[in-house]
């Protein structure tokens, strides 16, 4: 019953949307660098030097779409799906830690520049390999806020994560930059 009353409620949603407005979807590429959370792991480097892994950086690449409604130039809604991959600097052991983000972000349009988002984030499949070095950990992750500050195609980005395995709660919250090119809608 409740997924008949949802599937009503959008098909309802849409309809009328169709009878008032256009919706224009254009194709999204986003890429960006993240850094913050709480420590997940140090490595000890034979040569004496350590690297501390945070649970909250990160590089990551991700595809979606940006969808506007034809006479409302000032808000967009931006989705995304990718992967952020953080590694470490050993030369004798892959050690990774691996997250599924999928980004649902709303944009308000202060002009054709500056743009503000707010909107939620949840990460997938989160698992540190340790690659025999260390034992393997899959987390649980959550559907946490994001918030986005930007100009142009490069934006400021904060996350609030946490990850969660059967030992702890590790904050995965991080700062980053992103970013990110539409493919012009023809």
């Amino acid at each position: 019953m409740k997924h008949l009353l949802s599937l009503f409620l959008a098909t309802c949603t849409l309809s009328s949307l169709s009878a008032q407005e256009t919706v224009t979807a254009a194709l999204l590429y986003e890429a960006g660098l993240e850094y913050g959370g709480d420590e997940l792991l140090t490595l000890q480097f034979t040569n004496g030097e350590e690297q501390v892994m945070l649970a909250g950086q990160g590089g990551y690449a991700s595809i979606g779409g940006e969808f506007r409604l034809a006479n409302v130039d000032y808000l967009a809604l931006r989705a995304t799906v990718g992967i952020k991959y953080n590694t470490t600097a050993a030369d004798n052991a892959n050690i990774a830690f691996t997250r599924i983000p999928v980004n649902i972000v709303p944009h308000f349009y202060f002009d054709e520049m500056i743009h503000v988002g707010v909107g939620i984030t949840a990460h997938q499949r989160v698992r540190l390999n340790g690659d025999g070095f260390t034992p393997d950990v899959d987390f649980a992750g959550s559907i946490s806020p994001r918030f986005e500050i930007g100009y142009g195609g490069c934006a400021l980005t904060y996350s609030i994560q946490d990850y969660t395995s059967q030992a702890e709660v590790l904050s995965g919250s991080s700062f980053g930059i992103s970013f990110t090119y539409v493919v012009p809608a023809k």
